[in-house]
């Protein structure tokens, strides 16, 4: 099943490379589709984007991982089949050595916790021989690897510093290799036998595998093939390692408080090496502790405000008892606003480990809560996954979407909605939602004047001619065209038939437009 999910997603990825979809295309590269193979005809996604002229999609395409190799024959298919210089040029300079998605927006902040100091609380630390000494958080080490989360429950347990035995040089490597920095071209060849041993020490997924296969190849481009192609691979596995650490460890600690429970539970000291508690209400009135860290959290635009700007007005700092019922001083809690807990481990999946798996029952709870969170990112992606899923349009009321669009700022289903009233219009024109939608669109426009142009109007005349595949020069010829045997072949009454039905409409609401 999930190899035909994936061969689903693949095909649908060919398709969004096709005609420029980028939004749906950054949603199905989080979902780990192979952006390196070929459809029935032998062609690649990069090929496909190229090949139509959609430098973003080709751009996008390469940050996340694509290879353009011109040394081979797909690379050279994708650089002469380009359709304009931009792309071709785009394609020749990539480095592909280098190859990191600086765009990806789950890689880059793990990257950037590394070396945040401000607020980002680091709760172990490593020394060297030399007596360097470097800073890390547990959770995200945890997360990474088995063999560290047992000694993290184990041997490390109450150690703030932990000495270690590696060359300071080969440990940072080793460091910034788990925090997703892009350091596979720095490594050196003297490097290459003391970190195969630290990963395979530490049971790092395909390091050891990486690291032997490029320290026997002397030709640079062979190397950064081979160096972009594990990127991708190991950003893949971290997304995954801490998609499960976010469900084995911080979903199952999360405890639930009775409303009129005074004293909560401390989750400070549970597997999850949390250093703040994430409180969440549902509509029963139950509250759910989350035990988080506010280097993931701030990932998302409302924390990172709300962090870096001292809200403390934002935090609360209950009392609390361990687990084990014990005092336990105070545990500092911030409080989501009120949705349900679906909704809530959504966003934090979505955060810890950039997980889209969104399901269309709960889209609009997303939504609102990516609004506040200011998570725009999130919200294009759930506003993809609801123009896509027939059972949300069953479910929900094309006004409404519209209104939400109109709401949270989401284009996409703004044009959504627009598209679907223009191709139901005939089913909708009896409907006074119609009316409703198009008065308060009118109401949109900042100082309208009596003739200025409505945007829904605009958009469902745009879609109507999309409906019957018309330009506009082709309604200009029809009007003037006396078969009309011919004008119903070609689609033509039924396009005015749909018009006229709009602009009757616009005359019941006195609208010029």
């Amino acid at each position: 099943m999930a190899s035909m999910s994936m061969d689903k997603n693949f095909e649908e990825l060919c398709y969004s490379c096709r005609t420029g979809d980028i939004d749906n295309l950054d949603r199905l590269i989080s979902t780990g589709v192979n952006l390196n193979g070929v459809d029935k005809f032998d062609n690649s996604p990069l090929f496909l984007a190229s090949l139509c002229g959609h430098e973003e999609v080709v751009k996008l395409l390469l940050q996340r991982g694509a290879v353009c190799d011109r040394d081979r024959f797909e690379g050279a298919r994708c650089i002469y089949g380009a359709l304009n210089e931009a792309i071709k040029e785009t394609l020749l300079s990539y480095d592909i050595s280098k190859a990191v998605d600086v765009k990806q927006s789950f890689a880059t902040h793990v990257s950037s916790i590394y070396n945040e100091e401000s607020f980002l609380s680091r709760d172990i630390s490593f020394r060297a021989p030399n007596g360097q000494l470097f800073t890390a958080h547990r959770f995200l080490l945890c997360a990474r690897s088995e063999v560290l989360a047992e000694k993290m429950t184990n041997e490390w347990a109450k150690i703030e510093i932990v000495p270690i035995e590696v060359h300071s040089d080969i440990f940072e490597i080793f460091l910034k290799f788990l925090y997703l920095i892009p350091i596979l071209h720095q490594i050196e060849p003297g490097q290459y036998e003391e970190l195969i041993k630290l990963s395979s020490d530490l049971s790092i997924e395909l390091l050891p595998e990486f690291l032997d296969k490029a320290r026997h190849i002397a030709d640079p481009t062979k190397k950064s093939r081979l160096m972009s192609d594990y990127q991708y691979k190991f950003t893949e596995i971290a997304r995954n390692q801490l998609l499960l650490f976010v469900n084995n460890c911080i979903f199952s600690s999360a405890v639930d408080v009775a409303e009129d429970e005074q004293q909560t539970t401390s989750l400070m000291n549970c597997p999850a090496y949390p250093d703040i508690q994430l409180s969440v209400k549902n509509r029963n009135g139950t509250t759910r502790v989350y035990p988080c860290h506010l280097a993931i959290l701030n990932r998302a635009k409302y924390f990172k405000v709300m962090f870096t700007n001292n809200f403390k007005e934002k935090l609360t700092y209950v009392k609390a008892k361990d687990l084990s019922g014990h005092n336990n001083g105070v545990a500092t809690q911030l409080t989501l606003p009120n949705c349900e807990f679906e909704v809530a481990e959504i966003i934090l999946r979505y955060l810890y480990a950039d997980s889209t798996d969104i399901s269309w029952m709960y889209a609009v709870d997303v939504l609102l809560l990516a609004d506040i969170l200011l998570e725009d990112r999130l919200k294009t992606i759930t506003s993809t996954i609801i123009t896509q899923s027939k059972e949300f349009i069953q479910e929900h009321n094309v006004f409404d979407v519209l209104y939400l669009s109109w709401e949270i700022g989401v284009e996409r289903l703004e044009q959504f909605a627009a598209k679907f009233i223009a191709m139901h219009l005939q089913e909708l024109y009896k409907d006074p939602e119609i009316e409703k939608a198009i008065l308060l669109s009118s109401e949109r426009i900042s100082l309208r004047q009596e003739t200025d142009t409505i945007e829904l109007v605009d958009d469902i005349r745009y879609y109507l001619l999309r409906k019957y595949s018309f330009e506009p020069d082709d309604v200009e010829l029809f009007q003037n065209q006396d078969d009309l045997e011919y004008l119903k072949e070609v689609g033509y009454l039924e396009y005015r038939k749909d018009m006229e039905m709009l602009e009757s409409i616009l005359t019941d609401l006195e609208l010029d437009v």
